[in-house]
């Protein structure tokens, strides 16, 4: 009798940009979500087809959307594409994080829970995919 071995499932997280393009090349290492996440290890960063209007916005954030938008004219339309990886390495609600100096990461926000990102890995080619709420399976293609 043969046992079948299933692949490991590859997790993605749709991400509005300008904060999809700062997880992977401007050091964001806080999302902000309304719901936890039990996920550890790699998750792929998926570009939204809309991205997010300006709101909450430090320093780093308005020179992020500045950078994600110069990037986005530099290159091919990224919206709708996987950009690339980072490893969740933790998630904590704002409440638990709060100090007086502010949050665990310029990238926190009061009220959410703060998933905790690093190792970003841009993907030397990004691809098209369609994007899902919440953390979803990429479908391996070959």
């Amino acid at each position: 009798m043969t046992v079948g071995i299933e692949a490991p499932r590859l997790k993605a997280l749709t991400v509005k940009n300008p904060w999809a393009w700062a997880i992977i090349n401007a050091g964001k290492n806080v999302e902000n979500r309304s719901q936890p996440t039990s996920h550890r290890g790699t998750l792929y960063i998926h570009i939204a087809k809309r991205d997010d209007e300006a709101g909450h916005e430090n320093e780093a954030i308005r020179q992020a959307r500045a950078e994600a938008s110069q990037a986005v004219r530099n290159h091919l339309q990224l919206q709708g594409y996987v950009l690339g990886t980072v490893e969740v390495v933790g998630c904590h609600h704002s409440s638990d994080c709060k100090t007086k100096d502010g949050y665990c990461s310029e990238w926190a926000r009061p009220g959410f829970y703060h998933w905790e990102l690093s190792q970003p890995r841009p993907l030397a080619c990004p691809f098209p995919e369609v994007g899902k709420l919440n953390i979803w399976n990429l479908e391996a293609t070959s």
